[in-house]
């Protein structure tokens, strides 16, 4: 699985969805970390589990299909 971090960075830089909006799909897709771990695990300060790079991978997937 690709690590879903970097895009999931990129998107936030862009001003192209805020933290608050991916932790909401995050968690909707399963992720069990709070906004904070969310923001810890996109810049590297914590290393999440597979299934929350999972849970983002999804989370990332679902943004793609609303677009």
């Amino acid at each position: 699985m690709n690590d879903p971090r970097q895009r999931a960075r990129h998107l936030i830089e862009q001003d192209t969805i805020t933290l608050n909006r991916l932790w909401v799909r995050y968690w909707t897709h399963g992720g069990t970390g709070t906004v904070f771990d969310l923001d810890t695990y996109l810049y590297d300060l914590q290393e999440p589990t597979p299934l929350q790079l999972q849970s983002l991978s999804l989370a990332l997937e679902d943004l793609e299909d609303t677009e």
